[in-house]
């Protein structure tokens, strides 16, 4: 994603309320999380109208893609054009036949996104509105491609091999330090939550747990999977997450091909209702579900007093580097944390925010901030530390280490037929805190202040 891509997200500092647990028939209201983002201010509400328009505009952008494409291919020469394959050539049925195959998986993937919206109760692609002349960003519609994307690594039979890259080490470690037992079920926090998949296995063990999630179009999505009750294993729906790449393609069907979601339905899955009658009277807690979420910036939800000495455990997967400054999200996890709560993480450090650095005519901060004036300020802030810092860090901070290892290999969100995918060599460590804050002094607002 870009640097200019992100400059429309809201500011991490803006209050956000969690929202409060849900019985097992519901795991989160978002009905809840979009008052939370419309009775603030204009900015989130146009924020909110954004995503809906991002969601309803994705095939209009698909089908001026194929067109661009198709019309480049046809200003070629003609000594060029005759020899390209039929199936690149207009007015070909092998042409038209290609054409079909990209225009029913945009038909796809839009369908999966107007149930998304209606299950909001927004207004969908179908629908008859006041048609608007303008249309949203291209990086708006990358992060409506990423929302696909998640489903597929979350929701899907195709996405299991990755998910088991980090959430069978992420579960196999929350089981031996916390187990369940009858009498506890310890509280843990899974923060960029995304669409939900890891919060739902851990709940699934046992745990009491919040799943959080900043990026609303990520909670539209999750809340459908999660609460819509539409997309059944029964009644999935097909998707074709890789639909808009046209780079590393193996074959000219890669990008087409379907997807269905979910692989299993949330509410049995989640509370072991496919088990046998023997497996369900062997286990030693009940199979209820104690899950919900919480919208909005991390550090704003949780690094509040009610929110500190809260939690057994934070569990953060390729989530540490989504913060402009690292340090914040690691003492929010630890005022978060009960005295021996752990620190469950797997992840790189990507770093989300790095943006442009100092030029040599960049006079001052000042200088070079005013020339990087069209990027949001925290490109401009956002500190990139190595490993061996962030360890002393947290030491510092008064985490111990348990656990820890790294190059653990990972993908995310990849397209295994693809030519290049990215191959994460990832941290992957358990921390606890100490007794007591070291070197740490609480301000009086109970946030941690970052100069601009």
């Amino acid at each position: 994603m870009s640097a200019a891509s992100e400059a429309s997200h809201l500011e991490e500092n803006e209050t956000a309320e969690a929202l409060t647990v849900r019985p097992v028939e519901e795991y989160h209201s978002l009905g809840i999380a979009y008052e939370t983002y419309l009775q603030r201010d204009e900015q989130e509400q146009n924020h909110w109208h954004e995503v809906v328009l991002s969601y309803r505009q994705y095939a209009s952008f698909a089908i001026s893609q194929w067109t661009n494409t198709n019309y480049r291919l046809h200003s070629l020469a003609d000594d060029y054009r005759n020899v390209l394959p039929a199936a690149l050539r207009r007015d070909t049925p092998e042409f038209h036949g290609r054409a079909t195959q990209f225009k029913e998986a945009a038909i796809r993937n839009q369908f999966c996104l107007d149930c998304i919206l209606r299950h909001a109760g927004q207004p969908h692609s179908q629908q008859d509105i006041v048609a608007s002349t303008r249309f949203v960003s291209d990086a708006q519609i990358s992060k409506v491609t990423s929302v696909l994307k998640s489903l597929m690594r979350d929701w899907s039979t195709e996405g299991q091999p990755e998910r088991d890259m980090s959430y069978k080490l992420i579960l196999g470690a929350l089981k031996r330090m916390l187990p369940v037992t009858p009498t506890w079920r310890p509280r843990v926090c899974v923060p960029g939550a995304g669409v939900g998949r890891l919060a739902l296995e851990i709940c699934r063990e046992g745990y009491s747990v919040q799943g959080n999630e900043f990026s609303l179009y990520m909670l539209i999505a999750s809340d459908f999977i999660l609460n819509g009750g539409i997309a059944t294993p029964k009644t999935p729906l097909r998707i074709s997450p890789w639909l808009l790449e046209t780079r590393n393609v193996h074959q000219a069907t890669d990008p087409v091909r379907i997807i269905t979601i979910p692989d299993v339905d949330p509410h049995t899955y989640a509370t072991r209702g496919d088990a046998t009658t023997h497996e369900k009277r062997s286990m030693e807690v009940n199979t209820s579900c104690d899950f919900s979420m919480a919208a909005g910036a991390f550090c704003s939800v949780y690094n509040i007093p009610d929110e500190h000495n809260r939690w057994d455990a934070v569990v953060a997967c390729f989530f540490l580097d989504t913060s402009p400054c690292i340090v914040e999200y690691l003492i929010t996890i630890y005022r978060m944390l009960k005295p021996g709560g752990i620190l469950i993480n797997f992840g790189p450090l990507t770093y989300h925010w790095s943006g442009p650095v100092m030029r040599p005519d960049d006079q001052d901060v000042d200088s070079y901030h005013a020339r990087c004036s069209y990027l949001d300020k925290k490109f401009l802030t956002s500190i990139d530390v190595c490993w061996e810092d962030i360890r002393d860090i947290m030491v510092n901070i008064g985490y111990e280490f348990i656990e820890e290892e790294s190059g653990k290999r990972s993908l995310y969100t990849a397209d295994r037929r693809s030519m290049m995918n990215m191959d994460y060599r990832c941290l992957n460590f358990v921390a606890r805190k100490a007794l007591q804050l070291a070197n740490v002094k609480q301000p009086a607002s109970s946030a941690i202040l970052i100069p601009e």
